[in-house]
Formats: structure tokens, sequence, C-alpha cells
């Protein structure tokens, strides 16, 4: 019975642990491996539970390999992250058929712990790590269990045991991540095989931004070295399309352009761009972007950020921006014809549209106005919900529906400049953002995606053009909530009508974005800007070195007067030095107690050699065992066991 009861003592903790560390890998895994590792972790415990004998070699290595040809058919390979990840989880939890020994225990618990790290390669935010460092200690308690013998003790204590040890490691930890120095590049930058949210991409129809707008997640964040831009001036630059086939627009890759040149106006705008992970190759900066860290990203001819890699990461980086600029004053032919062209065929009535109103403007300037106008003065409405377009999507739109979404308007209205031979294209990026006055930066979110124009003007090149701010001016002024109706369902909508709860998000949020900026993509910059707050001046490896050895010196110097102090010599108590200074008594007049010996044995070895003293003998060890163990014990009968000792004389 006793076997049996340890076998599921280890097994119960094994099986925790595990579980734990394979639950935040539920998301990125196929259901039938979850459900695979979960079925045989309940037949694992029910066999230990009623002695069910363990499957033998060939039934273990059958079903292995069946896992691995059935991962190789879900995730068309056997490496990368969710490949690798999910076999071994399938692996682990395969391993519970053939455990038995503590030994066995002790490798699923690394294994366990090396899951709390693949964890870490999906994601680095605060509920990540608040997950996985629980899940760490309750491996450590774990393997203190399954290597225990004996299942007797206080349920607590390994967590005790285990959380002391992990506390002692935090000052080694602290001194290495600040003092050691910062590598280039980012060590979790590792590619996910699954698609993860992206937010914006370089294609755009009807609808695509009115179904981002619904994710209230964070895009980036930003913090300005000055005060923030005004509202009407925050729009982040993402892709740039101009290809259009009637019905969406793309980005184009079949021919480049040399990027016409920029001349900035005005004074700059610089700040701080903390991006969350997209699995997409764009940047987002203020538009116009002046300087960006030219190691990172590069500048296309449309004037947008692209990266050589996917953001799979937590990316920062710093940029500075001019809000007024005159980009591309002159314009060469081919690049011209490129911002002209549209689908033969389509979308006749908005080409027809296009040509009367142009024939009754004499100017560019004057017809982009009057087809602001149109959209301001008629009847077309801005809304989440916008119906949904047939083929010929502008047509419907300006002669129909006439209900839709940013990417509605910016798509009518560039089809309109172009018909009227004004170049024009469509930007994607984020208009505004949300101010948190607790951490002094602005929150740009997934529902703050926008689409506008862009047209080139003479003398002027290319500027912007909003033609929503002309149906819904609230949009670019206030944000998305003051420019729907109330009927609409608009993320963030409620938090905002509670202050408490609205300033509550603003708290959390901030902590995630400290979080981000001090331990995700704490660089080597940082690393420089803590170490001169320090007293250090432009600090290299030889002073980080010596910093940290410094460190580690102290941490090291921590450890052990914390370890001295817990394992000092305890004090013994009241009774055990009174019953001390009774043996002392005795071994002077040449009865000594051996180290080992109980105090019943050593009384019956006093009565045969000093009869004389064996009554006062005996009322000494009978009063100091029961001070010692038996319940009920007295103040009064430690006072009478010192009197007792006092009154010794052998």
């Amino acid at each position: 019975m006793s076997n049996w009861t340890d076998g599921m003592r280890r097994l119960a903790w094994t099986v925790a642990g595990l579980a734990a560390a394979v639950a935040p890998h539920a998301q990125h895994l196929q259901r039938w491996v979850t459900a695979t590792a979960v079925a045989v972790c309940l037949w694992r415990l029910l066999a230990e539970h009623r002695g069910w004998p363990l499957p033998g070699k060939l039934v273990r290595g059958t079903v292995a390999l069946c896992a691995t040809l059935a991962v190789a058919a879900g995730y068309h390979a056997l490496t990368g992250l969710d490949a690798g990840t999910a076999l071994l989880v399938l692996m682990a939890s395969l391993k519970l058929l053939e455990t038995r020994s503590p030994r066995d225990h002790m490798v699923l618990v690394f294994i366990g712990w090396f899951l709390c790290l693949a964890t870490l390669l999906y994601r680095q935010d605060l509920v990540a790590a608040a997950w996985v460092l629980p899940a760490v200690w309750l491996l450590a308690a774990s393997l203190l269990n399954v290597s225990r013998r004996a299942s007797g003790g206080e349920r607590l204590r390994p967590f005790r045991f285990t959380g002391a040890m992990l506390l002692k490691a935090v000052p080694l930890a602290l001194v290495l991540f600040m003092f050691f120095p910062r590598l280039a590049g980012s060590v979790w930058g590792v590619p996910s095989d699954e698609k993860s949210y992206t937010g914006l991409s370089e294609e755009l129809s009807p609808g695509d931004i009115s179904e981002l707008t619904l994710n209230d997640t964070v895009a980036f964040r930003v913090r300005f070295d000055g005060p923030p831009p005004p509202p009407r001036e925050r729009y982040w630059r993402g892709p740039v399309m101009t290809e259009f086939d009637g019905f969406t627009w793309t980005r184009t890759r079949a021919r480049a352009y040399f990027r016409p040149p920029v001349r900035f106006l005005g004074d700059p705008v610089s700040y701080t761009v903390t991006l969350e992970p997209t699995s997409q190759r764009m940047l987002f900066a203020l538009d116009m972007v002046a300087d960006w860290p030219r190691s990172m990203a590069e500048q296309g001819w449309d004037y947008r950020l692209w990266t050589p890699q996917s953001i799979s990461t937590v990316v920062q980086y710093r940029a500075r921006s001019f809000t007024r600029y005159v980009a591309g004053e002159e314009l060469l032919a081919g690049y011209r014809n490129h911002h002209l062209r549209l689908p033969e065929g389509r979308n006749p009535r908005a080409v027809e549209l296009a040509r009367r109103m142009r024939q009754a403007e004499p100017s560019d300037e004057s017809y982009v106005e009057a087809v602001l106008a149109m959209f301001r003065e008629q009847e077309f409405y801005y809304t989440l919900t916008p119906p949904r377009l047939e083929r010929d999507s502008v047509d419907d739109f300006l002669f129909n529906t006439r209900r839709g979404f940013c990417g509605h308007f910016a798509s009518a209205f560039t089809t309109l400049m172009r018909a009227a031979g004004i170049p024009a294209r469509v930007v994607g990026g984020y208009q505004g953002g949300d101010w948190n006055p607790l951490g002094g930066y602005l929150i740009v979110r997934q529902s703050h995606a926008h689409a506008w124009s862009e047209i080139w003007l003479p003398e002027r090149g290319w500027s912007r053009v909003d033609p929503t701010a002309a149906v819904a001016p609230e949009r670019v002024e206030t944000g998305l909530q003051a420019a729907l109706p109330e009927s609409d369902l608009v993320p963030g909508r409620l938090l905002r009508q509670s202050d408490f709860l609205w300033q509550a998000g603003l708290a959390w949020d901030n902590v995630n974005a400290l979080w981000n900026e001090w331990v995700v993509k704490f660089s080597g910059e940082q690393q420089e800007r803590l170490l001169e707050r320090l007293g250090f001046e432009a600090p290299d490896w030889k002073q980080l070195a010596l910093l940290m050895g410094v460190g580690l010196t102290a941490a090291f110097l921590a450890l052990s007067a914390w370890f001295a102090w817990e394992f000092r010599p305890r004090r013994a108590d009241a009774a055990a030095r009174s019953y001390r200074r009774f043996t002392v008594l005795l071994s002077r007049r040449g009865i000594e107690r051996a180290p080992h010996e109980a105090p019943r044995d050593f009384l019956e070895r006093v009565r045969r050699q000093r009869p004389d003293v064996a009554r006062q003998a005996a009322a000494i060890t009978d009063l100091y065992l029961a001070l010692r163990y038996a319940p009920g014990a007295t103040r009064g009968d430690l006072d009478r066991l010192r009197g007792l000792v006092r009154a010794f004389r052998p």
C-alpha cells in the first residue's frame, strides 16, 4: 500500500507540473494534440489508481511513431516552433506510459521547464510571465516531491522550500540582467508557423478596416520627446496601395521607382515606438518620417517603412517625423501613369461622374473640394456596419448604399481622382490614439486602423486628403466613438463611459508598457542610460564586466549571509538548557552522557552508578520529558525544573 501511495503521489505531482507547462500552448496547438495529451494523462492516473499494467515497448513504440507521423501530416513539418512544440507535448505525455522510477518523473519535470521556455518564444508579455513563473515554481516543487522517498510531512513544505530557493536566485538574476552586455537583436525572435493576428495588411477591400476596428488590442505605443502633435496630425503611415481591380486595392509588387525627394517644413516630432508582434514586415511612423533606424528598416519609393524580416516579437525603435512637408514636387511620366491607372470596364458610373464634375471645375484644387463637398453635403453616412457591396464596389457605394467606413470613402475618393486625371493612391495605417496620462504615452490600438487618400498636386507634391473627415470630422478630432452612432458596436465604448474602468485599463496598460520597455526590450541603449544614472559615463565592456563582477560578488556575499543566518546553530530552549546543566553536573562526577543516549537510558545508568541521587535525577528527567514532548506543559513546570536543577548537588 505504501508503494502504491508513493507512486500515486509522484505521478500526481508530475502530471500537475506538466499540465501547468502545457496549458499556455493549448491556444497554439491543433486540437487533436491537446486532446491526445489530456487523454494520456487521465489514462495514466487511472491506471496508477487501479493498478493496471503499463503498455509494452512494442505498443509504446507504435504509438510514438503514429504521433510523429500525425504531427508531420498536421503541421507539414517536424521542425519549427509550432511543429516542435506539438511533438514535444505529445512525447512528454507518451513518456507517462513508461514512467515508473523517480528518474522518469525527473525527466518529465525537465521537459516541463523546457515547455515553459517555449511559451516565451510565442509571447513575452506580462500575462505570459505571470503564468510561467508559478509554473516553474510548481515544477520545482514537483521535482522535490518525486525525489522524496517518504510521503509524509507538511504538504506545503515543498512550495516553501523551492520558493525560498527561487528567491535566493533573484539577486544573481538581477545583476546579470542589468549588467550583462546587451546583444544586438532579440533572443526571442523565433518565427512561428502559425499566423498570428496581423492587424493591417497590404490589401484593402470594402469592409476590411471596419472588421479590424472591432479589435481593441494594442497595435503599438508611442512616447514623444516633447508634447504630442494634435489629433488631426496623428496619421501613422503603413501600407500604400496603388493597384486597383475595381474592388480591392493592393500594394504593387511588379515595379519599383526612385523615391521622390521630400522637403520638410516646420519643427520635427521625435518619438519612440514600441510595436507589438504582427508577423508582417511593416513599421509605422508619423507621416512624414525623416529619420528611423536604418539598420532595422528601409523606406520604399512610396515612403512606407518595411523590414527585411517579419516582426514576430516586440520591436522598439526611435523615429523623427515632420507633420508639414512637400513630397515629390516633380513626377516622372511612368510614376504618374502608374497612379492614374483604372481597370477597364469597372465602375463606369463613378468614372462618368468624375468626368462631369471635372468639366465643371477648372483646377485640381477646386475639383478636390467639389468631391469633398459632395461627401459632406449629400446623404453619405459613416458607419461601422456598412452593407455588402457588389463587384463594382465604388459604383455601388456612390449610387446605392452610400453607407461606409473609412475604406469605402478612401477607395471612392481615389477612384474619382484618377478618373479625373489626378494621380492618387490609398494609404493604410492608424489615426489618432488614446493618451495615457499615467505613463505619458500614446496607445494606438487596432481599432484606430484607418485609410485615407494621397493625391499629387502641382507645386504641392503628394498631399494627404482624408475624405472620412468630410463626412465624420469627429473621427479625426475626437476618435471613433464620437463619430459613430450609439447603435454601432464600438470597442471600448463601455469602458470609456465608466471613468473608473477606463482609468483602471490605462493603469494596467501602463504596467504592460513598462514591462515591454524595461524587461522585454531592455536594450543596450537603456542599459547605458541606467549606468549613467549610477554615475558611469559611456560605459564600455570593461566597465560592464567590472560592474557585473562587483554585483555578483555583492549578491554572493548577500546569499552567504542569508545562508549563515538560516543555518546558524540554534540556541536550545529553556528546558533543554536546564537539562544540559543537569548532565554537566553529573559529568563532573564521572557520569558523562553519550551523544546518542536518550534521557531514559541515561537515567537508568545514573540509578545504577549513583543510587543516592536517583530520586532527584528521575524527577528532573520526567519533568524535562514532559516539557519537551507532553501537551499541556506550563510556565510553572519550567520554573520547577529550574529549581530542581539548582538544588541538585550530586
